[in-house]
């Protein structure tokens, strides 16, 4: 298993702390490489051929589902390609076929596609009215649509499919992973189970050890070709159970004032995906358990301040 961590084309390596090259700098954390997270535009040219360099992340948009079936906030979203991927069904296969050429100059081990989709009218209400198979239905066609153009239909690195906790794939049944077994047009694909993102799905997600436990419950119940699709994982805690049990719903308002709105909305969603790290070695009991070839220590430092030291704190529970 190959560790590794998360960084973004914004990001310059000469600012992870540490002595000599980042790839030195990396090691002695423990960590091996980047997960890095490209644009819908091509990947500056000082990132090609970087060793630290071993997998990718690539953009996604907040609600495509929205723009698929042909509907839209009317407010001002800035680039379409972030927010409903594009203008029409043909426009959005195009961008995220972009996006995959953009970063397939990399060469990466893997790319990382979110595999769900976040209608931020609703985002704000306790219960979402989506259905949560007919958006992984519907993006599975999008993606088919983008990587038959490929030679041979086979894109040009392993798609891995991420879980979120709003509409699309959570992970939480083998009936997601059928579907996508019997419609997803090509072979070289998986998933990246997002623990933190998991544990946003789960009711009793209330500390460490009780999010550890639903999370075993919820892998527990995958059988063993669906586990054998999960190539990497990305490995972040999110204990939020009593805020999504508490937090004060609010109805979207398309006559209000849509800024303040999307604010609200994207505060309450970071407070749902904390990204803190593990402190108990329990984390190594969801790790066994799945067995995946890449673990991707996903922390920003977001609530700690601490970007580096929540790596190393999560890392050494491994060694």
């Amino acid at each position: 298993m190959k560790h590794l961590t998360s960084w973004s084309v914004f990001e310059k390596f000469e600012d992870i702390p540490g002595e000599g090259d980042a790839v030195q700098k990396l090691a002695a954390m423990g960590i091996e490489g980047l997960e890095l997270f490209t644009l819908f535009e091509p990947v500056d040219v000082s990132y090609y051929k970087v060793p630290a360099v071993t997998s990718v992340h690539l953009p996604y948009a907040l609600d495509w589902h929205s723009a698929w079936e042909g509907r839209n906030y009317g407010g001002d979203v800035g680039d379409i390609r972030y927010f409903y991927l594009g203008h029409t069904r043909e426009e959005m296969v195009d961008n995220l076929k972009l996006s995959i050429d953009y970063a397939s100059v990399l060469n990466p081990a893997y790319g990382v596609l979110h595999a769900s989709n976040t209608d931020m009218r609703q985002v704000l209400e306790r219960k979402h009215r989506d259905d949560g198979m007919k958006v992984l239905s519907d993006f599975i066609e999008m993606v088919n649509r983008a990587v038959s153009q490929y030679p041979d239909g086979e894109p040009p690195f392993k798609i891995a499919f991420e879980n979120l906790w709003w509409e699309g794939l959570l992970l939480r049944s083998p009936a997601e992973w059928r579907l996508m077994e019997d419609k997803l047009e090509f072979d070289n694909w998986g998933f990246t189970l997002d623990t933190g993102h998991l544990m946003n799905s789960c009711e009793g997600a209330y500390d460490e050890d009780s999010a550890i436990d639903e999370v075993l419950k919820v892998v527990d119940g995958y059988p063993q070709d669906m586990k054998d699709r999960i190539g990497t994982m990305h490995l972040q805690l999110s204990t939020t159970a009593e805020y999504r049990h508490t937090f004060i719903p609010e109805s979207y308002d398309p006559e209000g004032d849509f800024d303040a709105y999307m604010q609200k909305a994207y505060k309450h969603a970071g407070n749902i995906d904390q990204h803190r790290p593990y402190s108990s070695k329990r984390v190594n009991e969801i790790v066994d358990a799945v067995k995946p070839d890449y673990l991707t220590h996903e922390l920003f430092g977001s609530l700690s301040g601490k970007r580096y030291e929540d790596i190393i704190q999560q890392r050494k529970l491994f060694d």
